[in-house]
């Protein structure tokens, strides 16, 4: 039996964008992202959190080069009532890809451990049935990659 994981993939030149203090209420996501992809941004990863007030703080991973075209359309969206802008770059994604991933308990823990082994902090996270991606500086793409590849009998 082959291992759960198939693929390993990274992709560099990305940045990490958390807006504050956002409206916590139905449709800013909507609004938000329509926004951003009527601007013709890909957003790769998103992850909110609910502060006190009826505020939130929204992050979101994109290529670094779209980093200055997001920020000045999210200004110009008045229902965001804020638009102070935390901004991360040199960041890159790891992608852990298998199609019965879903199924094998404790695969998440088992990949954030070996990043942790390594001292490699975790920014972001997204996740689906077959797929577990994390988003960390880019300069540990590299040796992750390696790391997982290793890890799940990948190496060629």
């Amino acid at each position: 039996m082959g291992s759960t994981v198939e693929l390993v993939e990274t992709k560099a030149n990305m940045a990490m964008v958390i807006a504050k203090s956002v409206p916590d209420r139905p449709g800013i996501a909507a609004e938000f992202f329509s926004h951003l992809g009527t601007g013709g941004l890909n957003i790769l990863m998103i992850s909110e959190s609910k502060l006190a007030d009826s505020k939130a703080d929204i992050a979101f991973a994109l290529l670094e080069a779209d980093v200055e075209k997001a920020t000045k359309l999210l200004k110009d969206l008045t229902s965001l009532e804020s638009t102070e802008f935390v901004i991360k770059r040199r960041m890159g994604m790891l992608t852990v890809y298998g199609k019965k991933l879903s199924r094998q308990t404790g695969i998440a823990g088992k990949i954030f451990s070996i990043l942790a082994q390594e001292a490699i902090n975790i920014d972001m996270i997204s996740t689906s049935f077959s797929s577990i991606s994390v988003l960390i500086d880019s300069s540990y793409l590299k040796p992750a990659k390696n790391l997982m590849l290793k890890e799940f009998g990948l190496e060629a």
